[in-house]
């Protein structure tokens, strides 16, 4: 490496990408690892790290367009949605059973094409930050494989040096968390969508820089994982993802 792509590759935005499965605990690990690089970067914005997150996908939907399925888990009236029954092409996903190989259920998020094509923007937006030199965390949860390849297109084209980091746990702990979540609140998860996006989120064959266990490590252990695992944050190459014979 000559001198001038050592300077360059030093000087590249960093995008820490955090997949796992839902209720995992990857947004409670981003808010403390971006409130630790926040204060290790003495509370410069220049050098602070910015979250962003799947997630922010349902903040650009209107209340109308969610699924009736989501809104009744949450507990709240289903006479204003758009969509009057579930799976009617009205709402802007789904939450869709999938064929089960034992007695627990299992539950994917099914986007409408519209809900996909703003998947798309959101993980260019990201790209575009990069560009601009924001560092992010980013918490994702890559359920399909097209998500997996846009996003890691989206990451290389900015030229970002990146860390992936694999969220993990138990399946048992991750169906007790989700059960604990439908309670009403936003928070809320059907059954069956942590076993099903604990098996497909780490199906796509990413070479994680670092590996945290939510159910046996600490916040705060997790985060020390991380951190001491930054410095491994390279450009995206054929290494970082393995591919499995069709």
């Amino acid at each position: 490496m000559t001198q001038d792509s050592h300077n360059e590759s030093r000087q590249a935005p960093i995008a820490i990408l955090v997949n796992g499965p839902s209720s995992s605990g990857k947004s409670t690990l981003c808010k403390a690892l971006q409130e630790h690089l926040v204060s290790d970067s003495g509370g410069d914005q220049s050098s602070a790290f910015y979250r962003v997150a799947f997630d922010d996908i349902v903040l650009m939907i209107a209340d109308s367009l969610y699924p009736i399925s989501f809104v009744q888990l949450q507990g709240r009236d289903t006479s204003t949605l758009a969509s009057r029954e579930p799976h009617d092409g009205r709402a802007a996903w789904e939450y869709v059973g999938d064929v089960a190989t034992d007695e627990h259920p299992r539950v994917r998020l099914a986007l409408s094409p519209h809900t996909r094509q703003l998947l798309t923007g959101l993980h260019r937006s990201w790209g575009e930050h990069l560009r601009l030199g924001t560092h992010l965390i980013i918490d994702h949860f890559i359920q399909d494989a097209d998500w997996c390849d846009e996003v890691l297109d989206v990451l290389q084209a900015a030229h970002a040096n990146v860390l992936l980091v694999g969220v993990h746990c138990s399946v048992e702990e991750l169906e007790r968390r989700e059960s604990s979540r439908a309670d009403g609140g936003v928070e809320g998860r059907p059954r069956g969508l942590a076993r099903r996006s604990n098996e497909l989120c780490h199906s796509h064959g990413l070479v994680y820089d670092v590996d945290v266990w939510t159910d046996r490590q600490t916040t705060a252990e997790a985060v020390e994982a991380v951190i001491s695992a930054l410095d491994s944050a390279r450009p995206l190459g054929p290494t970082r993802r393995v591919i499995a014979d069709s």
